[in-house]
C-alpha cells in the first residue's frame, strides 16, 4: 500500500515538472524575441510621445501626440512618403513583370537555359553596397557607361541622378536589377509546381498558350504571387542603403524615402521624438501593407476551397 500511495503523492509534482520543461526550452527564444523586436519598437512608440532632441538637453519632455501633429504638417513629411509609394509601386511592378517573363521564359527548352539561370541570379548574390556603387558609376554624365551609349546612338544623356524628372527611376531601375532575380525564383518554383495534365486538357479544349496561362496557370500561382509581392512590398518600403549610395535623396528631396527622411532627422538633426514617430508611421504602414496581402491570400485560399 505505501508503494502505490507514494507515488499518486508524487504524480502531481512530477507533472509539473514535465510542464515546466517545455517552456524553459522556449524561453531563451522568448527573450531573443524581446530584445531584439519587442523593446526597441515599444522604445520608439515611447520616444514618439517626447520632445527629444539629443544635442540640446538630455532631459525627455512629454508631448503626447504632437510630433505626428507636427509630421502631418511637414510638407517634407508628405513628399517622402508620396516618393516612397512612387517609388515602391514603380519597383514591385516592374520587379513582377520582368520577373514573370524571365519564369515564362525559363520554363521552355532551349539550348542555352542552365547558363542563362545561373546569369539570371547573379544581381542577386551582389551586396546592395556594391551595386550601388557600380550603378552610380554607371550612371555617371561624364564617365559612365550609360552616357556613353546614348552619345554613341546620337542623343544628349540626361544627368541620370541629377535630374529631378530622372532621378527616381533610375534609383528604381538599380533596384529592379537588384531584386529581380528572387521574382523570377518565387514564380519559376510557382510554374514549375502547376500540372501538365491541366494544360494538356486546356490545350485538347483549343485554348491558346494566352488562354492557358489566364485560365489555368495563373489561378494556380495566384497564392505564391501575393507572397512574393508581399516579400518585395515591405523590402521596398523600407529600402534606405540604395538611395543613399546614388542620390542622398537629391535633387532636393525628389528620392527622399521615408526611410531617408527619417535618417536625416535622426542622424542629422537629432530630434529623435519626431524620428521615432515617422519610424511608428513608417512600422504602421507597413502592418498596413502585410495585412492586405494576408487578407488577399486568405481570401484566394478560401476560393479554393
Amino acid at each position: 500500500m505505501r508503494g502505490p500511495a507514494l507515488s499518486q503523492h508524487s504524480a502531481p509534482r512530477f507533472r509539473g515538472r514535465v510542464r515546466l520543461a517545455p517552456a524553459m526550452l522556449v524561453l531563451p527564444a522568448v527573450l531573443l524575441i524581446v530584445a531584439v523586436l519587442i523593446y526597441p519598437i515599444a522604445y520608439g512608440l515611447y520616444l514618439s510621445l517626447f520632445d527629444y532632441v539629443m544635442t540640446m538637453s538630455p532631459d525627455l519632455t512629454f508631448v503626447g501626440l504632437s510630433n505626428y501633429r507636427k509630421l502631418s504638417a511637414d510638407e517634407s513629411f508628405r513628399n517622402s512618403l508620396a516618393v516612397t509609394g512612387q517609388f515602391t509601386a514603380m519597383t514591385v511592378a516592374l520587379e513582377f513583370v520582368i520577373g514573370l517573363g524571365i519564369a515564362l521564359l525559363l520554363t521552355l527548352e532551349f539550348p542555352a537555359r542552365p547558363l542563362f539561370r545561373a546569369l539570371i541570379l547573379l544581381p542577386l548574390m551582389v551586396p546592395p553596397l556594391v551595386s550601388g556603387l557600380l550603378w552610380r558609376l554607371m550612371y555617371d554624365h561624364e564617365l559612365g557607361v550609360l552616357s556613353y551609349f546614348v552619345r554613341v546612338l546620337g542623343g544628349e544623356p540626361p544627368v541620370f541622378l541629377g535630374d529631378p524628372k530622372v532621378a527616381l527611376l533610375a534609383v528604381s531601375l538599380t533596384e529592379v536589377w537588384r531584386a529581380t532575380p528572387f521574382m523570377v525564383l518565387v514564380l519559376l518554383a510557382a510554374l514549375q509546381s502547376v500540372p501538365n495534365d491541366l494544360h494538356e486538357a486546356a490545350q485538347i479544349d483549343g485554348a491558346n498558350a494566352f488562354d492557358r496561362f489566364r485560365a489555368v496557370t495563373f489561378p494556380l500561382i495566384l497564392p505564391v504571387v501575393l507572397i512574393a509581392l508581399l516579400f518585395r512590398t515591405v523590402d521596398v518600403l523600407r529600402t534606405f542603403d540604395l538611395v543613399y549610395l546614388l542620390t542622398q535623396g537629391g535633387p532636393g528631396s525628389t528620392t527622399e524615402v521615408l526611410s531617408m527622411f527619417i535618417y536625416r532627422y535622426g542622424f542629422q538633426s537629432f530630434d529623435m521624438g519626431l524620428t521615432s514617430a515617422a519610424s511608428m508611421l513608417l512600422f504602421a504602414l507597413t502592418l498596413v501593407v502585410c495585412a492586405v496581402y494576408l487578407r488577399l491570400i486568405a481570401r484566394r485560399q478560401a476560393a479554393d476551397r
